[in-house]
């Protein structure tokens, strides 16, 4: 009798323990998972946890800078933007020999006529012409204000260079091309009939990171001719030459060739009569500081006289005479390239920063240049933002912006005669132990390189995802003109997002919206039948939103599913954009 009390007894006192030890056990299974998931979203590396974990203090205030240089009527140094301060050395090679004192034969001289008739027959560059300031094409004719898919075409990927991983989709900043051809070319062109026949027909000229060039109808999505396979992959945004069908475009990426070694990036040139191609230029270059060789910089052709201007992410600035030669008749069409200028340069800030001798010179240019007149703004890896004449291949003013500049300047004329500059950066991982600091938007004065003011963001970086500045400002007119837009990425989580209307005047934020996903994707303004301005803006969680561009308000939503990091091209009331999941999708404003 005492010994079954006992046990009874012993029961009760087991069971509470039991009940514990299971809750424990639940509780270790339940910590292991959630450290399970954030270990695949910090890739496998405990020390990227502090990221997850805390929020950065997103914008903080703007600062501005006084300076006296006044307005000007050419770019010129000031005593704080002079080259030598910055700069090592410079290099300049004609053909292969390098040369001291170069002066280019057949001058180059942008007018505001050059820089209006690439924007005449739709998307031809990225953000539209070459100061980056048109992001869009028409006016849209809006009546319910939504957004709507209409059509989808399937594309595919490539192996990277490391021979594992692949390049899936269109990714960034891969904005297509949208032209409106003119009768008599398309006539000589190797449209299909259909294409052919279709007199109001706007063609979609898309690289792609499967090593395809694909052309569509923008209104439904159909082929317009056989694509082209160039067989390496495609990430920046191609360019058209404005008065012929000639189009270039950069390979973002070393390929894996037949017998396993690898292909160098390089720049290709092809004829849109037939597909041919003309000319390449570019690979495993000697002359470039840095190993890696990747072009997603956007070419700027000067037509006059036929001068192609490449910046590439090795290093080097090349511009190319193509001497184009199109017979309307024969609808033949050549290129004869000569004196071929590579134009490189050592930076001392970056050799100060970086420790790697790759990364020292910091010279790799990714963002899309500006021009204005002779003068060329780009900026690098490095945080190194300088003015080039291109007609000396000298350096006029050189800035340094302290960080990694993705996101291609916008370039602003302004009613006084002033010519500004916006310019923003990313954070490089690395920086420092947690991978927080600040990322900025610049205002430079073009003529100078002062700045005028910068209004910084506390971002997150992890590896191989930089935070900060990706997308490229989209520039105000009409009802905003007093604005520019921007996504602001990992700020104040890893994984969210702002959109923000800047003043351009004083730097202050006019709205700013919190998203829950990344945004690598340049914001695109389009303007209403009753002048309303109106922002596109894609995401990485495969939003795309109608955004009033006055309050920041959120008018309609699609949702795609896969991650956006192209910008999309709009005409009128249709928009293409590509997806890493390895399609192209249209979309159509009501």
């Amino acid at each position: 009798m005492m010994t079954e009390l006992t046990q009874q007894t012993e029961k009760k006192k087991t069971k509470p323990v039991r009940m514990i030890l299971a809750a424990g056990a639940l509780l270790l299974f339940a910590f292991l998972c959630v450290l399970f998931v954030l270990l695949i979203k910090v890739k496998g590396n405990p020390k990227y946890l502090g990221n997850f974990i805390t929020k950065t203090r997103g914008a903080l205030e703007t600062v501005r800078f006084e300076h006296g240089s006044g307005c000007s009527s050419a770019p010129h140094a000031a005593a704080e933007t002079a080259p030598e301060i910055f700069l090592n050395k410079t290099l300049i090679a004609v053909n292969g020999t390098e040369t001291t004192d170069y002066r280019r034969q057949n001058p180059i001289s942008f007018s505001d006529d050059d820089i209006k008739s690439i924007q005449e027959h739709g998307i031809l560059t990225f953000r539209g012409n070459y100061r980056r300031s048109l992001s869009s094409f028409g006016t849209a004719n809006l009546s319910e204000y939504r957004l709507e898919h209409s059509w989808t075409f399937e594309t595919g990927r490539s192996l990277k260079s490391d021979g594992v991983n692949y390049w899936s989709g269109n990714g960034w900043t891969g904005q297509p091309l949208a032209v409106n051809w003119d009768e008599d070319t398309k006539q000589l062109m190797n449209l299909y009939d259909s294409a052919k026949n279709k007199h109001d027909l706007c063609e979609i000229i898309y690289p792609g990171m499967d090593g395809m060039i694909r052309f569509l109808d923008i209104e439904t999505g159909e082929p317009t001719r056989d694509p082209i396979n160039v067989g390496m992959a495609f990430k920046g945004t191609c360019s058209l030459h404005p008065s012929y069908p000639v189009l270039i475009c950069g390979s973002g990426d070393f390929a894996a060739g037949a017998f396993g070694e690898q292909v160098s990036a390089r720049f290709f040139l092809y004829s849109l009569i037939d597909g041919t191609k003309l000319y390449e230029f570019g690979a495993d270059d000697p002359f470039a500081p840095r190993a890696w060789h990747g072009f997603d910089s956007s070419p700027i052709f000067y037509a006059p006289t036929d001068t192609v201007i490449c910046p590439g992410e090795n290093g080097v600035l090349y511009t190319v005479d193509l001497n184009i030669v199109f017979d309307r008749e024969t609808g033949t069409l050549t290129v004869s390239p000569e004196e071929q200028v590579r134009y490189v340069y050592y930076s001392k800030a970056a050799d100060l920063r970086y420790e790697s001798s790759e990364a020292s010179n910091g010279s790799g240019i990714e963002n899309s240049a500006v021009i204005f007149d002779r003068y060329l703004f780009f900026g690098d890896n490095g945080g190194i933002f300088q003015c080039l004449d291109l007609n000396s291949m000298q350096p006029v003013w050189v800035t340094d912006l302290l960080e990694d500049i993705n996101s291609s300047p916008v370039l602003e004329q302004t009613p006084d005669g002033g010519l500004c500059l916006y310019v923003a950066t990313t954070l490089k991982y690395g920086y420092n132990d947690n991978n927080i600091g600040e990322a900025c938007l610049y205002k430079l004065d073009a003529f100078t390189g002062e700045i005028i003011w910068k209004k910084p963001y506390e971002v997150h970086t992890v590896l191989g995802l930089a935070g900060g500045f990706l997308s490229s400002g989209a520039l105000g007119e009409g009802p905003v003109s007093n604005a520019i837009f921007y996504t602001v990425s990992k700020v104040p989580s890893v994984n969210s997002s702002y959109l923000v209307s800047v003043d351009r005047s004083s730097g202050e934020e006019l709205w700013k919206r919190d998203f829950p996903s990344d945004a690598w994707s340049s914001g695109c303004l389009i303007y209403d039948q009753d002048g309303q301005a109106w922002l596109i803006q894609c995401f990485g969680n495969g939003d795309i939103l109608l955004i009033d561009a006055k309050t920041g308000e959120t008018k309609s939503r699609v949702h795609m599913g896969a991650n956006i990091e192209s910008t999309p091209a709009i005409v009128g009331n249709h928009l293409v954009v590509g997806t890493r999941n390895e399609r192209i999708i249209g979309i159509t404003l009501r």
